[in-house]
């Protein structure tokens, strides 16, 4: 949807220019070799704040340093007011007296912009409108404008940049799923003798003592099986699971010994059961000298699960499906 002439200042976004963007438009500007260089740098420097913060405010990540217009060679040898947009690309943010006559657009920046934002700049009145933005240029007789019948309302910018974004979320997502499911431990196949890497017989990283029956799993009675692997948080601590099938659910016994060769944990160990949304049905802390911790529960086929090991800040986990 474009505006027209009647319509543009009720679609306006108008936001302050605070000092701090007065004082580094200045500053910027008072590198430039001559007066009509400076006033230039001038107006692009607060047409790029500006529109930085209304993203900034709308929750869209940038990043200013990336821009030619906060680098100083690029500053001195173009006309730009570009835009970092993380994930998406560089928007140009064109200080304008209004769109009454086409505005002109310098050739560097015909090219690689993901869109251009029309920004109205009262520097007496200490304020800037972003008056609208069109992803592309309308050709001239002497180059692209922006002109007022192509501009479209502010609000029609957070579209457009969802639109860019919204596949670098999903690629994200499913390369963190993708890896979450390649690190999954397969309980299921543990009970048919075939084990994950990194996992192996418990009586290979306990001692004699820690074998005892006074550590042993008794509440969960015969289990079919039980491994162990060391989990580095700072320290090694062997981790133990044990499983014990059941007709519909699954018996799960989780226990966090200390390091080989010494008799307590870490006055500060944690040890926590997530679920799949990641919130904490079952911890334990060893809040003295403690020789082990356990916790036990139980799921279905299918369920998954984290166990978490923490020592002060440092943190391991284990990510589980039944």
């Amino acid at each position: 949807m474009t505006q027209d002439a009647a319509h543009i200042e009720d679609f306006a976004l108008t936001l302050p220019l605070p000092e701090a963007a007065r004082q580094l438009a200045q500053q910027f500007a008072s590198q430039q070799p001559n007066p009509t260089k400076a006033a230039q740098v001038r107006r692009n420097t607060l047409a790029v704040w500006v529109v930085n913060d209304y993203l900034q405010m709308m929750g869209i990540d940038t990043d200013l340093p990336q821009g030619d217009s906060w680098n100083a060679i690029a500053r001195l040898a173009a006309d730009v007011a570009d835009l970092e947009v993380v994930g998406a690309g560089r928007l140009e943010c064109r200080p304008v007296a209004d769109l009454s006559t086409p505005c002109p657009v310098p050739p560097e920046v015909w090219g690689d912009r993901i869109g251009y934002v029309a920004v109205q700049i009262d520097e007496s009145q200490r304020f800037a409108s972003i008056l609208g933005f069109t992803p592309a240029l309308v050709p001239g007789s002497s180059g692209p404008t922006l002109s007022l019948g192509q501009i479209q309302p502010p609000e029609d910018l957070m579209d457009h940049l969802d639109r860019l974004l919204r596949p670098m979320v999903s690629t994200t997502l499913a390369r963190a799923s993708a890896n979450l499911n390649a690190n999954l431990n397969h309980l299921g196949q543990w009970l048919q003798g075939a084990f994950d890497a990194g996992w192996s017989a418990v009586d290979m990283l306990l001692s004699a003592e820690q074998l005892s029956p006074a550590y042993a799993f008794r509440q969960l009675g015969n289990a079919m099986v039980r491994r162990a692997k060391l989990i580095d948080v700072g320290v090694s601590l062997p981790l133990v699971i044990e499983l014990s099938p059941g007709a519909e659910q699954t018996q799960i016994c989780v226990q966090l010994h200390p390091s080989p060769g010494t008799a307590q944990l870490p006055t500060d160990t944690h040890l926590q059961i997530l679920d799949e949304l990641g919130a904490v049905f079952l911890e334990a802390r060893a809040t003295t000298l403690e020789d082990y911790l356990q916790l036990q529960f139980s799921g279905a086929s299918g369920e998954q699960f984290q166990v978490q090991v923490s020592v002060g800040t440092a943190s391991a986990a284990e990510a589980f499906v039944i």
